[in-house]
């Protein structure tokens, strides 16, 4: 028998996902139990020394993330300049995607599924989890945004208990991984990611039920996929030093987001808007934002985006989350350490939606 290639069994098997039986897999109907609401931190902690004999997963040394080669940023640029071309065909049908019932999270999932027994606090607990093993085995950041879609459209439809929570995690790490990444982990790493706790074989079974429940739609638009297109579209010069340190920032802003509640609350666009505004403004505070080309280039005025804006300020801040590995990743000069900049207060005037074209 051919084996198969590296490629995700969820995009091989989405075109035919109208034929299976999103009833057919074990464990998929009856009553549900619900998640405890408590996650402690130790119940958490994966095994990251285990997978690549990497550092402590909260720990992302300056040598290993700097040390890494830039041939993905420069693949990166080159595959922008490509699709040019298509730009808005292509942003025309990622908004599309983006508002589609089926792959969007349900508001408040936690408490309309669960009866208010999973927390913003304890997903963000738990995503914290997710996003920090991910940097042991050094996964794609498209691959850690799609993992956390993943999860939270996963729980708006099923209730797991909080012993499975980590076997959750991994697991959508593992599908993602298979959907984003040319040379994907196999399913032995996720196994040992949990120090054993789950076995290779219910990962897999893991990943049937993640598929099943998503009715095999894995591919979807996250905010890094929008971060990227507003920067392509809002900056003439992209090899600009000030540039670089714009998509760091804005890199930086998105994985922050996925630890609140904004992927839920927000489209993927409104968050990558946000994201874009809080970035420029870090980067130069005695500047507004939001000019009328950058309203018309991400479709957003201020007004829209406002509520995001806030959230993602005081996420920044560390008004709601201890993220040090993340700070920590970004805290080196390939990301020119825009975890060390230090939020100020966002101007009032600079939250009010723009009437002229000199603001």
């Amino acid at each position: 028998m051919t084996k198969p290639g590296t490629r995700s069994v969820a995009r091989s098997m989405e075109a035919g996902a109208a034929r299976i039986n999103p009833d057919g897999a074990e464990g998929t109907s009856g009553s549900a139990v619900s998640i405890a609401p408590d996650v402690s931190e130790g119940s958490l902690e994966p095994g990251a020394a285990e997978v690549s004999g990497a550092p402590d997963a909260g720990e992302v040394s300056e040598e290993s993330v700097a040390g890494e080669a830039s041939e993905e940023s420069d693949a990166g640029e080159a595959s922008e300049e490509a699709a040019m071309p298509y730009f808005q065909d292509i942003e025309q049908y990622l908004r599309y995607l983006e508002v589609e019932e089926s792959r969007r999270p349900i508001i408040s999932y936690g408490q309309e599924i669960k009866g208010d027994m999973l927390s913003i606090g304890m997903r963000g607990r738990i995503v914290n989890w997710l996003v920090t093993a991910s940097y042991a085995i050094e996964l794609l950041d498209d691959t850690v945004h799609l993992a956390v879609s993943y999860f939270d459209r996963f729980l708006s439809k099923r209730a797991i208990s909080q012993d499975r929570l980590q076997l959750l995690c991994v697991t959508a790490l593992f599908v993602a991984s298979k959907y984003v990444e040319i040379d994907h982990p196999k399913a032995a790493t996720f196994s040992a990611m949990t120090k054993y706790t789950y076995s290779k074989q219910q990962v897999v079974k893991m990943e049937a039920d993640i598929l099943i429940c998503l009715n095999f739609e894995m591919g979807t638009p996250t905010v890094i996929t929008f971060v990227r297109m507003f920067l392509t579209s809002c900056c003439e010069d992209n090899r600009s030093l000030n540039a670089k340190k714009l998509k760091s920032m804005c890199i930086y802003l998105a994985e922050l987001s996925l630890l609140g509640d904004c992927s839920i609350k927000f489209r993927p666009s409104v968050v990558a808007a946000a994201c874009l505004f809080v970035a420029k403004f870090t980067i130069n505070p005695k500047i507004r934002p939001w000019s009328l080309a950058v309203q018309r280039n991400t479709g957003y005025k201020v007004s829209d985006i406002k509520g995001c804006i806030v959230d993602i300020h005081n996420l920044q801040s560390g008004r709601k989350f201890a993220v040090t590995a993340i700070r920590d990743k970004y805290r080196v000069d390939k990301f020119q350490r825009v975890s060390t900049i230090i939020p100020k207060k966002i101007k009032e005037s600079f939250l009010r939606n723009i009437k002229y074209a000199n603001g």
